[in-house]
């Protein structure tokens, strides 16, 4: 798997608890139709990082078996503590190894462990090497009529009004060669990954977050999910390489505009969307 930041401090925790809060708001028309009227449901989390948004999502009743998949070991052993039982139980790997079909299928001896009614992955591809060859590994791991549950960044369709020196679109420049980012429109390749591999009724549920004049709440949410991240991966960056031109170049960027901007989408009268495909799938024929 690329390199991908896994912040364990509190602010970064913070952070994830309110993207979880606004993903949960996104996502649940979509999980409660795939849902309804149905029981012992088995489902797969890939991404599932210290485990606590695998665990409210799935708590659900209907749900009666839940893996969570998860590159960072000590997150891993966090979720376990805080969170593992008979129905939740979470394990290390990295699913952009040539080897993960064979690793989760040790993991799962028994064929019928390994075979979901729910995958998801949410913001997974965006760090991998090959997301579609993931995706069509994924088809062997899915019950017939199962279902694929996609969340991925699509910036391009990111909006900020007002913001007359483009102020969103040069940090967005600066998320795209940002290493610990991922990458950023994967939301737009998605649905053609999936067709290459064979699965079928691709729906797209929500193509961006956005808040209107007057949402100072959701403006807030969006503005710590989707932004202030960026000027601690500069701080490591720099740690990394401290004589990088290109990143001090970011860093006097942040140093200027950074406030400028959080002001701008935290002001009264601004409208914001960020891009973000939310996309569900089934097993095709292929």
């Amino acid at each position: 798997m690329q390199s991908q930041l896994v912040f364990q401090e509190e602010k970064e925790r913070e952070r994830l608890r309110r993207q979880n809060l606004l993903l949960s708001q996104a996502e649940k028309p979509a999980l409660e139709h795939f849902f309804k009227g149905k029981s012992e449901l088995s489902v797969l989390d890939i991404g599932c990082n210290d485990g606590a948004r695998t665990f409210h999502r799935f708590s659900d009743d209907r749900i009666s078996r839940v893996i969570g998949l998860e590159y960072n070991q000590q997150l891993v052993e966090r979720a376990n503590s805080q969170y593992g039982n008979t129905k939740f139980s979470f394990y290390q790997m990295d699913v952009d190894r040539d080897s993960f079909s064979a690793d989760f299928q040790k993991l799962c001896t028994e064929p019928e462990d390994r075979e979901f009614d729910l995958i998801c992955l949410s913001f997974v591809l965006m760090h991998l090497h090959d997301g579609e060859k993931l995706l069509r590994t994924l088809k062997n791991f899915l019950k017939k009529g199962g279902v694929i549950f996609i969340t991925e960044s699509n910036d391009r369709i990111s909006t900020l009004a007002p913001d007359e020196k483009n102020l969103l679109g040069q940090f967005l420049d600066i998320l795209k060669e940002d290493k610990y980012a991922g990458k950023r429109e994967t939301g737009q390749a998605v649905p053609g990954w999936l067709t290459n591999c064979g699965y079928d009724h691709i729906h797209v549920w929500c193509k961006g977050i956005s808040a209107a004049k007057g949402e100072q709440q959701q403006k807030e949410d969006i503005f710590q999910t989707f932004f202030s991240y960026l000027p601690e991966d500069v701080e490591i960056l720099l740690a990394e390489e401290p004589d990088n031109r290109k990143y001090q170049d970011w860093q006097n960027w942040l140093k200027k505009n950074y406030e400028e901007l959080q002001q701008l989408i935290l002001s009264e009268e601004s409208e914001i969307t960020m891009g973000m495909q939310i996309l569900s799938c089934e097993r095709g024929s292929l």
